[in-house]
């Protein structure tokens, strides 16, 4: 008890803090409880609810949840026992404190301890029971993690084989030479390095794959177990494919470079083939040669084939990976069959060149008989008749003259086709034919030339004839119809229906006219351009032609006079107003037409006179224009006839009179510009007419003066050259002439009219281009008509040197006679006489031998004027001079 009431106050106050302070360590005591119990129920509650996990970032997750898990419960438990401990530590202070101690209060303490001890054996045993649990979970999702972090690995690896090795695992080409197959070669090496890294990453993954079957804690193997052995399986494929294909690309290598020898030798044959051929080797030794290089090309390229056939082989139904090789094989066979080729046997060497020599023979012997048939025939200048049958007569003569040339031109192809191909074995021999050959082109090429030029001039002017007499009978037909009385019908419909009819058919006739005018004026081009040998009095035909075309001209305007005539006829049973009504609509549309034609010609756009393509469109825009103005021309014809015959009382004739004079004025001012027109434009064709036909000697390589590498071999062939080359040269001269002529024709019309849309830039160009290359080409052909001409004179003064050396020859041998029988007659037989008989034929002969000396001198002089060699002359001077020593 306490001694005052103070005492007892304080006593009282400090029980109750105590008591205060035991409370709130037990309020947190079982907060703390409290929060460990729950804490257990989340994990027990976590443990129960089976945590699904499809990838290793859930699994992952789901590990690292399971550890939070752990780690809070093992602090919640430590922080629940020290709060116990704290709790128990202070209840048994508290009881033995104080005077007041009593059995209950320590027996109510020591209660309190235990039931704090039982709670907390409690919650301890709760959180052990989940601690085993949550530790035999962690260990299979480790376990599982494991597997799932193997596999992540394995894809890696199989993503990098797919990547990196899988598109050179199927590559099967082996290259298609020598530099790619070392490329090829050196890429293996380099995915060897590479294969070789992604092994020791596969067999690291096997280990761990193998520690993970081992183990007995593991379970569900089956799977892993499967992948581990199909990247064993990949990992063996791919190794034995590097292995096979670096043998593979090996053995390519060794037949590309054995490729390459085989060519280097072959090519070496082919050139011992070349100095084999330019070597004059008999028949037997050139055929042994041949068989030797049959041998040794054999040899060469044997191994070389044999190792390809193996390549091409191992590839079976994979032949892509092998067409580079295949290529090779077959350029090395080729080569092979094509040396083998130009080794035949003898005996087949030996018959094919006869068959050739007899071939070659019967070819040119051919071409020489039709020359010699058909050039007298050509040498004959065109007779041209005004009949027309004798004139298709002489066509159809000229057409068999040209089948022969082109059947010669067969011959003579066929024939440079076997010199080209015994050139290789007799090119000595062969040098004669070529000569020949090449005699009788320019020959065929001359008669060629000459029969064309014949076969255009006749089959325009056999032409002309035809259409000519066709146009008449049309002509006459319609002459006939108009002159004839008119149909008067009172029905409108059957005049009108006449008077169609009746300008169908004059239209028809003079289109007609105008294309026979045509054909009629391109003769005459023809046969101004001709050269005198080709036509022979070409006056005559060309004065018939003119005849005709004058004649043609006379008919078309009779024809329009009658049609004039015809259609007024028609219309005089009309009434005065009608025909009033008609005359003044004629006249009005005629006018219109005009008009157009005068628009027509003002609009053309700046003509070229330059250029071929665009004077023949406008020539024939010009020219389909001329049967409309002869139409017009006919209608003003017929107003004209209207207003001269006897008018009838009512018709207007003087104010028709006034717009006729207005009419006629515009026509004459139309036909002056189509005259023009026509005149520049039929000048401009002719012009380009002659020179086409110069360009086309140009392609054809006749304007080329070719380099005289080599003399004649007699005279006959020089002055066959000379007179060829000069017959062209004067028609290429013609031509040149011509053309430059025509063009200062052309410019100088122009000149005078100034109403024209032409352009002459071009035209002027290609003038001052012709007068030089005409320059040019003129000093060039000079130069080699005189070249020729040397030759020429040279094998005629060598002809002359032969017959002077056997003209000497004989007075040698007569004097060497006179000498020696002079020298064999006794003393008495050498008298006066005799004596001078000798003297007289000594004489004799030496005034012949200086009568030679004198010429031999001459041709001499001849030689060193044309820069020949004289050492002929010299030696054949040496020769005469001798007897006189």
């Amino acid at each position: 008890m306490a001694e005052t009431l103070g005492d007892a106050w304080d006593a009282l106050i400090i029980m109750l803090e105590k008591r205060q302070a035991l409370l709130e360590l037990t309020s947190v005591f079982f907060e703390n409880a409290l929060e460990f119990a729950v804490k257990i129920d989340q994990v027990e509650d976590f443990l129960k609810n089976a945590q699904e996990f499809d990838n290793i970032d859930t699994l992952k997750e789901l590990l690292l949840q399971q550890e939070h898990h752990t780690k809070e419960l093992l602090e919640k438990s430590l922080t629940l026992l020290n709060k116990s401990q704290e709790l128990t530590e202070f209840i048994e202070g508290f009881k033995c404190e104080g005077p007041n101690a009593n059995p209950e209060l320590i027996q109510g303490a020591h209660s309190s301890c235990l039931k704090i001890d039982n709670l907390l054996e409690l919650l301890q045993d709760r959180r052990r029971q989940l601690d085993r649990f949550l530790k035999h979970q962690r260990q299979g999702l480790e376990q599982v993690l494991q597997i799932f972090l193997w596999h992540q690995q394995e894809n890696k690896v199989t993503s990098w084989y797919k990547r990196n090795i899988r598109d050179y695992v199927h590559k099967q080409n082996l290259g298609s030479s020598l530099l790619e197959n070392e490329e090829l070669l050196q890429e293996h090496k380099e995915m060897e390095v590479k294969v070789k890294e992604w092994n020791s990453t596969v067999e690291q993954l096997e280990a761990e794959a193998l520690k993970i079957l081992l183990s007995e804690d593991y379970t569900e193997k089956e799977h892993l177990n499967l992948t581990n052995q199909k990247i064993c399986l990949l990992q063996e494929e791919v190794c034995c494919h590097m292995e096979e294909r670096k043998a593979l690309l090996q053995e390519a290598n060794n037949f590309f470079n054995a490729a390459g020898k085989a060519l280097d030798a072959l090519e070496d044959i082919e050139n011992y083939f070349r100095i084999l051929n330019s070597e004059s080797l008999s028949l037997p030794i050139l055929a042994m040669k041949y068989e030797e290089l049959k041998e040794e090309i054999k040899s060469c390229t044997a191994s070389t084939l044999q190792k390809g056939q193996s390549l091409v082989n191992k590839a079976d139904s994979h032949s892509s990976w092998v067409t580079g090789i295949q290529k090779i094989i077959e350029y090395v066979q080729k080569k092979v069959d094509q040396l083998l080729r130009q080794c035949p046997d003898y005996k087949e060497l030996t018959l094919k060149k006869q068959q050739w020599s007899t071939s070659l023979e019967d070819h040119l012997n051919m071409v020489s008989q039709l020359i010699k048939k058909m050039t007298p025939k050509l040498a004959v200048a065109l007779e041209i008749d005004s009949c027309l049958s004798e004139s298709e007569r002489i066509l159809n003569e000229h057409l068999e003259l040209a089948n022969q040339i082109k059947e010669a031109s067969h011959e003579l192809e066929a024939a440079n086709g076997i010199v080209k191909d015994m050139e290789e074995f007799e090119p000595e021999q062969m040098a004669a034919f070529s000569s020949k050959t090449d005699f009788l082109n320019e020959e065929l090429k001359k008669n060629e030339r000459n029969i064309n030029s014949k076969l255009e001039i006749l089959t325009t002017y056999v032409n002309f004839l035809k259409s000519a007499v066709e146009v008449n009978d049309h002509i006459q037909n319609l002459k006939d119809f108009f002159q004839a009385e008119p149909l008067q019908t009172s029905r409108e419909f059957e005049n009108k229906s006449a008077i169609e009819s009746a300008n169908t058919k004059w239209q028809k006739t003079i289109k007609m006219i105008f294309s026979t005018e045509n054909l009629g004026h391109n003769f005459l081009n023809l046969a101004n351009m001709a050269n005198e040998s080709l036509i022979l009095k070409a006056e005559n035909t060309i004065q018939v032609t003119e005849d005709t075309i004058i004649n043609l001209s006379k008919g078309k305007k009779e024809l329009t006079d009658l049609w004039a005539v015809w259609n007024f006829k028609i219309n005089q049973v009309k009434p005065i107003k009608q025909q009033c009504l008609i005359f003044e609509e004629q006249l009005t549309k005629t006018t219109h037409g005009l008009k157009i034609l005068q628009e027509a010609l003002r609009l053309i756009s700046t003509v070229d006179l330059g250029s071929d393509l665009c004077i023949a469109l406008e020539l024939q825009k010009l020219n389909q224009m001329k049967p409309q103005f002869q139409q017009l021309n006919a209608e003003i014809e017929y107003m004209i006839k209207v207003l001269e015959l006897p008018s009838q009382k009512g018709f207007p004739v003087k104010e028709n009179s006034e717009r006729m004079s207005e009419l006629i004025h515009l026509y004459q001012m139309v036909k002056n510009t189509m005259t023009e027109y026509d005149e520049i434009f039929n000048k401009t064709v002719k012009f380009h007419h002659v020179k086409k036909e110069l360009e086309c000697l140009s392609k054809s390589g006749e304007l080329d003066i070719p380099e005289i590498t080599e003399g004649p071999e007699d005279v006959h062939h020089a002055k066959a050259y000379l007179l060829n080359a000069q017959k062209k040269h004067a028609h290429i001269r013609q031509l040149s002439k011509l053309v430059i002529a025509r063009g200062v024709d052309i410019l100088s019309a122009v000149q005078q009219t100034n109403c024209l849309n032409v352009s002459v830039k071009n035209l002027k160009q290609e003038l001052a281009r012709l007068e030089y290359d005409s320059i040019n080409w003129s000093s060039k052909a000079d130069k080699y008509e005189e070249e020729l001409s040397q030759h020429f004179q040279y094998c005629t003064n060598q002809e002359e040197i032969n017959e002077l050396r056997e003209s000497f020859k004989d007075l040698k041998k007569k004097f060497n006679n006179l000498k020696f029988n002079y020298t064999k007659k006794t003393e008495k037989a050498r008298n006066l006489k005799s004596l001078k008989i000798h003297i007289q034929q000594v004489d004799t002969y030496a005034e012949k031998i200086q009568v030679i000396l004198e010429i031999l001198v001459l041709i001499k002089a001849g030689l060193v004027e044309l820069k020949w060699p004289v050492f002929a002359v010299r030696d054949n001077t040496k020769c005469i001079e001798f007897p006189f020593h």
